[in-house]
Formats: structure tokens, C-alpha cells, sequence
């Protein structure tokens, strides 16, 4: 997903599973064992469960603004096939049980307690309709195109789905995670646009149910008491648009905010000196790199590319803007990514990936070997929910001065910065994605495959290399992990030579809680599941 705590208009998706007990190759499950309800915190009571939100929403349909803070919400209230644990593997949801002998013909077995928040029950023919939301053809689902490869989707039992691909996906188990499917009924996709407006809402499974949304204000939900997973503990939950930091941190101290997301890293102390107030941090597995687009002039120019990453002082920004609260990235996904490789390969492997160092002699003689010797105008743009890559921005914008290229850093709405990922028109943009899976192919595939290059596609530099693109579908059509990391590295390396991004860092996150909460299992992939049951009154 996109930054915000959001990725792009598109979710990210990744893993090496281990689904109910069975270990697993990345995306591919050969067997699951029998379900387990998520286990729900206990505490006292609280009426209201109040949260602050870093952006507003525009829609309460992840598969039409697929943010981190829309998923943060949709989570609550809808639910996908299988769900993602705590370190990034495959666990079960709706559907209670799975798998697949070849990785090309998934069959899901459903739980036959799931009901909708309406009280219908959940059908196969939901679960098959929820799919061919995202498979048909001409969707405008931003999650279809995790979805190409899909040959067909039926309903084979009463309480069972099963999905054959094209050809083998090793990473296709993922794509009916939360990342890229969100199940509601049949009857609701009639209302088709209008999901996720004020009007209509959203309809799920899961704890909780929307009650009211104002786009520019505030999000109301109650607690489904007819979820499967069991009663939450908390029966309402507000979440309040607060974008600004200060502000955020102001309705903490006044007690108007339980749980704040996004604390600003370079804040933590003040955040942490707030009476009764946790703070809790932890490696969110995302990724905050430059992006650039390879069909806009001059950025067409490896050599433009290669002075303004040499102009990029990532060492220095970890260490000053995020106070070191943060890695920095040598390539797009994180060494923490690779849960089925040993870290010292990881580490060998990263080790033989090119780097444009920070280097400003360099820039200079890079730039004046280019199409525009004298410099150029440019625009980089950041979220408002970003504060911290604004600042990023304005370090690099200072470092280019002196080599004659003029960058105008600008903030917009979260929902401006998606949509300018999706368009594409600029050469220079922020890519800002938090990993929903637990695979090194879920960034690799979606920013390097050339068959996401084109408009709207989630290869937000235009890229479109066959070499490249030739390894990502091999690593796809191999389930022998050993065989499908060196095609994925190979991938990664010969990319960094054409340099179409800058990886800038890899991220942390920190959640206030506030003295009326606790929250149980914070991690990674807390927001990427019902997390709401996990949070509880002290």
C-alpha cells in the first residue's frame, strides 16, 4: 500500500507463509491445518475507542484508494480469504482452511460461521463474486492487477472456491490476503461506484461495521457481535482526520485521542514524555524511495538519474531527519523480507547490488555528461501525512542547488499525492509503500515488472527492461525458494544499474496508546489484519 502510512494506488504483497502450522514456499501453500479465532485483548471498559488518523480519507474502498490509512479502517469492518500474522505469514480467515499441489489451482475451503454485518451469510458465490470484482475485464479495481493471471474462479462446493491461474504464480497465495482482496456480498457490489461514498459505506465480516463517514472529518464504526472471531472487546471506534503533527499530539495530551498513528520519529520524546502515554515503535517493513519516471525528459537520461541520486544523502537523513529511527535502503525490499533465506545470503546478496553513493563531485560530472549540462526545473511532491519526507525532499532540493537543477518541494492531500502516482506525468516522484505481505517479490514485481509500466500500473518509473522483466517471470514460475530468490536478486541487481529508483530507507513506524488502552501483538503487520480486537481498556 501507499504511504501515510499508505503505499500507491496499489497494495504491495509478500511472503514465505507458514499457514496453520504447515511451513511454506513464498506465496505457495500446500496444506493449511485448522483455524484459530484471533486471539481478542481483555481489559476494563471504554465506551469509545478514539483515533487519530495522520490524512483524511476520500473513500472507504481500499480497491479505489488503496492507502495504508484506508486499510487501516477497511480492516475493521472486511476480511479477505486468508489473513496475515503477526511476522508475515499466511494465516487463516474466511477461508478456514486451503491448498494447492502446483501453485497454478488454489482451492479454499470457507468457515461456515461468517456472516456479513447485515446478517447474511457469507456464501461461496460472495466469495467468487468478490473475485471477478477484481478479474473481470476492464475492472477498475486497483487491485486487479494482482489479478492477470487468473484463468477462473468457481464456486466447487458450498462452502468452497477454487481459483486456476494462467500458469504457475509462486506468489499468487498472497493475492487473497488483505493487500489485494477485500470479500463483501454479491448484492452490495450492485451499488458499484457509490461503495465507500458517505452514502453507502462498506459491507463485511469483520469485528466492526461503518456507521457514518465524513470524508473531510471522521469515521464512526460499531461492533459486529456476529463476528466469527468472537466479540470485540470495545464497542465503538472514531477515527478523526488530524493531518497535522502538532495537532495530533495536542488531542493526545488532552486525552481527545487513544491511539495516534504516524508519530513523527524525530518528535518520540516529546510523544513519550506524555503522562500515561506508550509509545510503541517497530520496523514496519516499508519503503520510502525516488522514483524516477523513465518516459519523462530528462529523467529518460541515466546520467540525470544518476547525478540526483548521487546527490541524495540517505546516511544523513536517517541520522538527522528521522533521528535513526530507520535503515537505509540499498534496494526495494528489506533484508527483513527475505523470511525464507538465511540473513547472511541475504546480506551477500544485497552486498553485490550497485549503490549511487552520495557523492556531490559525482553528481556534477554526471550532470554535465547529460541532455541538460546546465540543470533543469523540477517538482518533487509529498503527502501531508509524510512530514518527514518533506523534510527528506527539502535536504536533497538544498544539494541539487548546487549543481543548477531547481527542485520545488510541495506538500499536497494524501489523496492528490495517490492520484499523481497513478497519472504519472511527473518525472520525479516519492514511492512510499509498507509491505501488506511477507514476500521480496511483492515490491520487486510490482515496481521492476514491465508489465506494470504502463499508465495506472504500479511500476511507478515507467520501467520496462525484458532482461528484468524475463527473471520476475521466472522467480513467478518457480515454487523452489532457493532458485526463485536468485532470479529475484538477479532482478534487483541488474535494475540498480539503470537506476529508475533511488531507494531512499526502509522504515519504522510508531502508535501512541494513550492510558485508557492497551493493545497486544503491535508489530509489522499489526494494521494489516482486524487489529481493533487486539486493542482493549485497561
Amino acid at each position: 500500500m501507499s504511504g501515510s502510512g499508505r503505499v500507491s494506488r496499489r497494495s504491495f504483497l509478500q511472503a514465505v507463509a507458514l499457514a496453520g502450522g504447515v511451513a511454506t514456499l513464498p506465496g505457495f501453500l500446500t496444506a493449511c491445518g485448522a483455524p484459530e479465532a484471533p486471539e481478542t485483548a481483555k481489559g476494563g471498559q471504554l465506551d469509545v475507542l478514539k483515533v487519530a488518523l495522520p490524512s483524511s480519507l476520500g473513500s472507504l474502498d481500499a480497491s479505489k484508494e488503496a492507502g495504508i490509512m484506508n486499510y487501516v479502517v477497511a480492516l475493521l469492518t472486511q476480511e479477505a480469504l486468508v489473513g496475515v500474522g503477526p511476522d508475515g505469514e499466511l494465516v487463516p480467515a474466511l477461508a478456514e482452511s486451503w491448498k494447492s499441489d502446483d501453485a497454478r489451482t488454489f482451492v479454499y475451503r470457507l468457515r461456515k460461521d461468517a456472516t456479513f454485518s447485515d446478517g447474511t451469510p457469507v456464501t461461496a458465490d460472495d466469495i467468487v463474486a468478490s473475485l471477478e470484482y477484481n478479474t473481470k475485464k476492464g475492472s477498475t479495481s486497483a487491485f486487479a492487477y494482482a489479478y492477470a493471471g487468473v484463468k477462473s474462479v468457481r464456486a466447487t462446493g458450498e462452502h468452497e472456491v477454487t481459483i486456476e491461474l494462467d500458469a504457475i504464480d509462486s506468489s499468487f497465495a498472497w493475492t487473497v490476503s488483505p493487500g489485494t482482496l477485500l470479500v463483501t456480498s454479491r448484492k452490495f457490489l450492485e451499488h458499484g461506484d457509490k461503495i465507500g461514498t458517505p452514502e453507502t459505506l462498506i459491507l463485511g465480516t469483520g469485528p466492526y461495521k461503518v456507521t457514518e463517514f465524513a470524508p473531510d472529518s471522521h469515521v464512526t464504526l460499531e461492533r459486529n457481535d456476529a463476528w466469527w472471531g468472537g466479540k470485540a472487546a470495545i464497542g465503538r471506534i472514531r477515527f478523526d482526520f488530524i493531518a497535522e503533527d502538532s495537532t495530533r499530539l495536542l488531542a493526545m495530551r488532552q486525552g481527545e485521542a487513544d491511539i495516534a498513528l504516524n508519530v513523527p520519529l524525530e518528535q518520540l520524546a516529546q510523544w513519550q514524555g506524555l503522562k500515561g502515554v506508550e509509545v510503541k515503535t517497530t520496523t514496519d517493513r516499508s519503503l520510502v524511495a525516488l522514483a524516477f519516471n523513465t518516459a519523462v525528459k530528462p529523467f529518460d537520461d541515466i546520467h540525470v538519474r544518476r547525478a540526483v541520486a548521487h546527490a541524495v544523502d540517505r546516511e544523513g537523513i536517517v541520522r538527522s531527519v528521522l533521528g535513526g529511527h530507520a535503515e537505509v535502503a540499498t534496494t526495494l525490499p528489506s533484508s527483513a523480507q527475505w523470511a525464507g533465506l538465511p540473513a547472511a545470503d541475504v546480506d551477500a546478496l544485497y552486498a553485490t547490488i550497485p549503490q549511487a553513493g552520495f557523492d556531490l563531485a559525482k553528481a556534477k560530472a554526471e550532470l554535465a555528461a547529460s541532455s541538460v549540462p546546465n540543470g533543469f526545473k523540477a517538482e518533487l511532491t509529498f503527502p501531508n501525512s509524510g512530514s518527514q519526507l518533506g523534510k527528506a525532499a527539502l535536504t536533497l532540493a538544498e544539494n541539487l542547488k548546487g549543481l543548477g537543477i531547481d527542485l520545488t518541494v510541495k506538500e499536497i492531500t494524501l489523496e492528490a499525492w495517490i492520484a499523481e502516482l497513478t497519472e504519472r506525468k511527473k518525472g520525479l516522484i516519492y514511492g512510499w509503500y509498507f509491505a501488506t505481505t511477507g514476500d521480496p517479490a511483492e515490491f520487486t514485481q510490482q515496481l521492476l515488472n514491465g508489465a506494470n509500466a504502463a499508465e495506472g500500473g504500479t511500476n511507478i518509473a515507467s520501467y520496462a527492461d525484458a532482461k528484468v522483466t524475463g527473471l520476475l517471470d521466472q522467480a513467478k514460475g518457480t515454487t523452489e525458494e532457493r532458485k526463485r530468490a536468485e532470479l529475484i536478486g538477479e532482478a534487483l541487481r541488474l535494475a540498480a544499474a539503470d537506476l529508475p529508483y533511488q531507494p531512499l530507507w526502509w522504515g519504522q513506524s510508531a502508535t501512541a496508546f494513550g492510558p485508557k488502552v492497551t493493545a497486544e501483538g503491535y508489530g509489522p503487520y499489526f494494521f494489516i489484519s482486524p487489529w481493533a480486537a487486539r486493542v482493549a481498556p485497561r
